[in-house]
């Protein structure tokens, strides 16, 4: 789970102008949440505006799932995910942002690095505490 806990506020710019936002913070274990750890992962276009996502901040309605992800430009689908491990979840966000990529006909490349500071984090932040 620190691997995963270390890409908290990180944020990835693609060349497009496109950005790539991951929210990590440790939460007490519950059955919606046995490994502790609430998360929102989220791309979003030059506009802000959210184009995918994986995360666990709320169920799937008449579904006891937490985790799931948003498909792409369809934010509002929510379709159940398998939390398998951390390398699986960073690596299956990436796959999805690839394919996002492709679908649009943009590169899958990355331009920079950033950790988001205080003032940029949303103050209705999903997985804040």
């Amino acid at each position: 789970m620190d691997r995963l806990l270390g890409y908290d506020r990180r944020r990835y710019w693609l060349s497009n102008g496109w950005c790539l936002r991951f929210r990590v913070k440790q939460c007490p274990i519950t059955d919606a949440r046995p490994y502790g750890i609430r998360y929102a992962f989220t791309l979003h276009d030059v506009d802000m505006t959210r184009l995918l996502g994986f995360d666990n901040a709320h169920g799937i309605p008449r579904r006891q799932v937490y985790d799931h992800r948003h498909r792409f430009r369809r934010v509002a689908d929510l379709v159940p995910y398998r939390f398998v491990g951390t390398d699986e979840l960073i690596c299956d966000v990436f796959d999805e942002v690839e394919r996002a990529c492709r679908l649009e006909g943009v590169p899958f490349a990355f331009d920079s690095e950033a950790t988001e500071r205080d003032e940029e984090l949303d103050h209705d932040d999903e997985i804040a505490a």
